[in-house]
Parts: structure tokens; C-alpha cells; sequence
């Protein structure tokens, strides 16, 4: 069957794409058209058919087919009689993120599962796309070009894994070992083209060195600069990525940095998860989730690259690194849910969990971006160990993509365990049941050891002294309003054990109106939710806190206790002989 898809936008002010799909060769009585529910790369069913309407089907001499919906997402064309139809639709895109598709007089974002529908039995068949666009507008996209803003695709899975950014956005250019890649970024902030242009080529060059070769002909990172508060986030894909960032995260330097680590952690998608990947995503069910337990791997190695590629590239200092890493251990003894729920469990649970929080979420669960982040950091620093500096988790990614490259599927636990042991020469079934499957608590002062370095636990200084001891309750919060909304609290905290609840409103704090006064981030990278800082008390007082639940004030009773350490600072010994393996984990 030749399929060939036509995509016009004439009005685009009104959010609608139109979807032409012309089939030739048609052979079934019965042809079915699915749109997917889910997008690779976000797991969470979106149920993109909510948003296709006037979906109708002619033959070639112009008969109207019958068309009966099966499922929420699944058409039946009565095809009987007709070697060659034309499937038309509309969809509806006015959801501005990267995991949807955005259509306004401005520009349009296609992401294929949101848009595309396909032929069931079908998706390996190659497709054509003729895009029309408004006058004046351009195209950016990984899609193999064959013409005048038509393209091809050799299946339906690389047609949805190449997202198209048309408008009047700006393109910037580079190559590195002869690949071509292109910056099409689309609204404007306080960001500095050159700059951009030459951090990103030099991430880019960083992993190069890292796999000597590239799986692809041609890159496109698109970049969408967002409102402040807008729905951040990055979304991987075969050829390309798609950003959001917010306008202004160019400057200062810690928030540039948010910038170019999103950038760093999805151009190593490129091999891990879309090369290197759980048996279990692909090829891909678009109908239903597809569960793995190997998320904490492709998610979260590919957050503990994405610093460590910073890093390799000049970008951050080998003290910001570590203390990057030690944050993230922080935050990660903060939560109670690492001693609820593994690494695996986590990665199951994602498409219930990680999209879908409840205020519970602290308390009961652990993101497998965070543990696998520091997961990947103690299996570097053993492998560096085991093979005295000469190999770290480079090795163990290089080898899982040479086995991609020769067999072109996935992985498994076993493959893991096996490139773990071919690398280092130690078994890690032991270190897999502790700390993937199991709950075991890490002891991060022993495993920074490993590299050389020790923990210096401590506050924030107060008028430039630091503080021996600081109060606090235990509260998470957002902003909603102007108004303070407690989003989460910590399980057998203060807060917790006094009964304040999250959607409370905090109101007062014995009687001082309760503000930012009171709050500080709750990580240093994590500036939405923040948590209680009142550092004007001791641990030990009680202390009264005013608060709104469902309309009705209350004043409930706190007793402060000694608040977690505020920070996690590396002290480094350049002397010893693990400077050697601490150079393997992070140079590689």
C-alpha cells in the first residue's frame, strides 16, 4: 500500500490542522485508522483522538465510505470494493508543550502521534508528507526531505519520531565531524545566539568523543522559549529534540545551566533510549502503555550524563559537578519514598506516578530520573574502582550500543548485568538486588569516598555565620495566586504529625503573615516548590500556624525539630589514590 500524507494549516488561528491520507493499493474489506494514545518518551496516556473531528473517507471516484468508530481512538473504513481512498480530519492543537502538538497565527508544532494517524498492519510501510504551509513560513525537521516541503519516512514510527517546527522561527547552524546540526528556535527571551550556538556544539563534540560516531545524518534541536511559569521539559527523539525552556533561563549562569543540561540530558537520548532501549519500548504499542522496569536506565543515566557532559565539555567545574551530584543525594535522603519504592518499581509505576502525582508522592514514591541519576553515579565509581581508573559507565554504554547496532533490539536485565560484568570483571547481581530492585538505604558518605571526596553536611549561612542547628516542619509548597498552598508533607515530620494536610493555605505563622520569609528552594534547580525555612524559631518550639482548609480557617500546633542539612558540599582529596578514579567516573 502507498501512503501518502497532506498536512494544511489555512487558518491557523483557529488551532486546526487538516490531515489528508491518500491510500493506494488497498486490499481489506475493512481498513483500520488508529491515532495513539501516548508519545515515546512521555509515559502517560494523552489520548490524542480526543482532539480529531470531521474524520470521513471517499473512494476514487468520489463515494462517500462508511465510517463506525470502534474504540476511543480506532476508526473502521468500510473499504470493500475500493483499491484507492482518501482519509480526511481535522485535529484540534492549541496545547502548548512538547509532549502535543501547537497551532496559532504564530507558528505550528507537529508532534506525528498527536497529528498522524495510521493503517493498522501498516506502520512499517514507508510515507510520504506534503506540508503547506502560510506563506513565508519555513520547516525544521529531522524527516529525510525528497522536495519542496514534502518528505519521507521509511515507516509510521519515524514519521511520529520526527517533530516538525514551521513558522518564521530562527535556524542557526553547525557541524561537528562533518553531521550538520540546526538550532531552530522559536520566541524570544534574553538568550545570545552565539553563546547558544557554541555551548550546544560543544555538547554535541562531548559525546562525540564519547561514541566516536554518530546514529544519524542530520540533528535538529527546536527550541521553544515559553512564558515564565509555562510548562517546561524536553522530549527525545530519533533525529531530533523539542525544548521548552522559559524566555528569560538565559542568564544568570544557574539558570543558563538549566538550559544547557536539558540540552545535554536529550542529545544523549540519541543512544540511550532511542538506540540503546528496554526490550519493552519497541516497536512501540501506541494503543496502551507499554511497562518496563528499566526507566531508572534510559531516564536516569541520562540525567547523570547530562552534567557529566557539562563538565566534559568546559562548561561547569569539577566542584560544581559533585556538587550537582551531592544535591541531588540531599534531596534524595530528604524524601521518605526512597524507602518505600525501588529504582525498577518506579520505573513501572511511571505512567500511574511520575505524570500522574498525587501529594502523596513524596512519601511513597522516588523519581527514576533522581535514582537513577545517583545510581549511575555509584556504578560508574565501582566499575572506575573494580579497574583501577582505566574503565567507568562509558564503557558499559558502549557496549550495550555495539550490541544495538549488531542486533538492532533491546535490552534486558540479563544484557545489563552481562555488560556490567564483561566491563569491570565484578558481578553486579548483588548490587542490582540491593539497590535496583531493593530499598536498601545508600550510604553516600562510603560511596563519595570511593572517588575521594567527603561530605561536608551543614545551613545556610545567616548573616555570615552559618547556623549550628535550624527548625523546620516539613512542608513542600507552591505558589497559586499570591497565595502559599502546601502541596506536599513529609512523612513523620512535624507538619505531618500536627495534621496540616496539603491543599492547606498557610496563612500565619505565630501570627507573622507567613510569606517567602518562611520558605527557600527546595532544591538548587528546583525553584517552583519550595519548602518551610523558619529559621526565627528553634528546634523544639511550638509554634501556632494559621491556615485555610476548604474555606475555614484553622490554627493548629507545631513542634519544630532539627531540620535535614541544607547542603551537601564536596571536599576533595587531590592527594590520595582514588583522584584517579574519580577522574575516570567524571572524564571518562
Amino acid at each position: 500500500m502507498n501512503i501518502t500524507y497532506t498536512l494544511e494549516m489555512n487558518n491557523p488561528h483557529t488551532h486546526f490542522f487538516r490531515v489528508k491520507m491518500k491510500l493506494d493499493g488497498v486490499s481489506e474489506e475493512r481498513t483500520l485508522l488508529t491515532m495513539p494514545a501516548w508519545t515515546p518518551g512521555s509515559y502517560a496516556i494523552l489520548d490524542f483522538a480526543r482532539n480529531v473531528r470531521k474524520l470521513q473517507a471517499v473512494s476514487e471516484s468520489g463515494a462517500q465510505l462508511v465510517v463506525t468508530k470502534k474504540d476511543k481512538s480506532t476508526w473502521i473504513v468500510a473499504s470493500s470494493g475500493t483499491s484507492t481512498m482518501e482519509i480526511s480530519y481535522e485535529v484540534y492543537a492549541d496545547e502548548f508543550s512538547v509532549h502535543t502538538s501547537h497551532l496559532d497565527s504564530t507558528h505550528a508544532f507537529v508532534l506525528g502521534t498527536s497529528v498522524f494517524l495510521y493503517i493498522e498492519g501498516y506502520k512499517d510501510q514507508a510515507v510520504e508528507l506534503f506540508v503547506s504551509p502560510p506563506p513565508e513560513w519555513k520547516i525544521s525537521t529531522g524527516l529525510e526531505k525528497i522536495g519542496e516541503n514534502r518528505f519521507r519516512a521509511v515507516n509510521y514510527d519515524i514519521l511520529v519520531d520526527s517533530p516538525l517546527e514551521i513558522g518564521t522561527h530562527r535556524s542557526l547552524f553547525f557541524e561537528v565531524d562533518g553531521k550538520q546540526h540546526e538550532i531552530a528556535i522559536y520566541g524570544h527571551g534574553n538568550e545570545n545566539e552565539t553563546m547558544i550556538l557554541n555551548d550546544v556544539q560543544k555538547i554535541v563534540s562531548s559525546f562525540s568523543k564519547m561514541f566516536n560516531q554518530y546514529p544519524f545524518k542530520r540533528y535538529v534541536f527546536i527550541y521553544h522559549l515559553v512564558q515564565e511559569g509555562g510548562q517546561g521539559g524536553g522530549l527525545e527523539h530519533l533525529n531530533s529534540t523539542t525544548i521548552d525552556i522559559e524566555r528569560f533561563s538565559f542568564s544568570p549562569r544557574d539558570r543558563y545551566l538549566d538550559f544547557l543540561s536539558v540540552t545535554s540530558h536529550e542529545y544523549f537520548h540519541l543512544w540511550n533510549v532511542k538506540r540503546i532501549r528496554p526490550i519493552e519500548l519497541g516497536p512501540f504499542n501506541y494503543k496502551e502503555e507499554n511497562y518496563t522496569t528499566m526507566l531508572w536506565v534510559s531516564e536516569g543515566i541520562t540525567s547523570y550524563y547530562e552534567w557529566i557532559a557539562l563538565f566534559r565539555a568546559g562548561l561547569i567545574t569539577e566542584e560544581e559537578y559533585l556538587k550537582h551530584i551531592l544535591e541531588y543525594a540531599r534531596y534524595y535522603e530528604l524524601l521518605p519514598g526512597s524507602a518505600i519504592e525501588s529504582a525498577s518499581d518506579s520505573s513501572f509505576d511511571s505512567w500511574i506516578k511520575l505524570y500522574r502525582p498525587s501529594p502523596n508522592n513524596t512519601n511513597s514514591y522516588i523519581s527514576y530520573y533522581l535514582k537513577g541519576e545517583i545510581l549511575g553515579f555509584l556504578l560508574s565509581s565501582r566499575i572506575s574502582e573494580a579497574t583501577g581508573g582505566l574503565k567507568s559507565l562509558d564503557d558499559v554504554m558502549r557496549h550495550l550500543y555495539e550490541k544495538y547496532k549488531k542486533d538492532g533490539k533491546g535490552f534486558v536485565e540479563k544484557d545489563l548485568l552481562s555488560a556490567l560484568r564483561d566491563v569491570s570483571g565484578k558481578d553486579f547481581s548483588e548490587f542490582y538486588s540491593r539497590y535496583v530492585r531493593g530499598i536498601e538505604k545508600i550510604d553516600f558518605d562510603s560511596e563519595f569516598a570511593r572517588i575521594g571526596v567527603k561530605i561536608k553536611k551543614g545551613y545556610r549561612k545567616i548573616d555570615n555565620n552559618e547556623p549550628a542547628e535550624k527548625s523546620y516542619m516539613g512542608l513542600f509548597t507552591k505558589s497559586e495566586n499570591g497565595k502559599i498552598i502546601v502541596s506536599s508533607v513529609l512523612e513523620g515530620s512535624p507538619a505531618f504529625q500536627a495534621g496540616i494536610n496539603a491543599g492547606d493555605e498557610l496563612v500565619a505563622i505565630n501570627r507573622i503573615r507567613f510569606s517567602d520569609l518562611f520558605l527557600k528552594n527546595i532544591r538548587d534547580d528546583l525553584r517552583t516548590i519550595k519548602t518551610d525555612n523558619p529559621y526565627i524559631f528553634k528546634p523544639g518550639d511550638k509554634v501556632k500556624v494559621d491556615l485555610f482548609r476548604r474555606g475555614m480557617l484553622y490554627t493548629l500546633e507545631v513542634q519544630l525539630s532539627m531540620a535535614p542539612p541544607e547542603y551537601y558540599e564536596p571536599i576533595l582529596d587531590r592527594e590520595d589514590k582514588t583522584s584517579a578514579i574519580r577522574s575516570r567516573v567524571i572524564l571518562g
